[in-house]
């Protein structure tokens, strides 16, 4: 994917923002922090990555 600009880290989750729909992919990818959420309120400033070695969002 990407390195976190924080720590160098590639241990990268994507942000899902918005109202989880809970599909079964959805929870695998969750479980496998391929996917963190981010929240219900969605705006064009919402970061689109989380570096799951430091939690830094960008």
């Amino acid at each position: 994917m990407s390195e976190c600009p924080k720590c160098g880290g590639t241990d990268i989750a994507i942000i899902f923002w918005g109202l989880p729909d809970g599909s079964e992919f959805l929870k695998e990818a969750v479980k496998r922090k391929i996917i963190v959420f981010g929240g219900c309120i969605v705006s064009k400033n919402n970061p689109e990555m989380e570096c799951n070695d430091c939690g830094w969002r960008y």
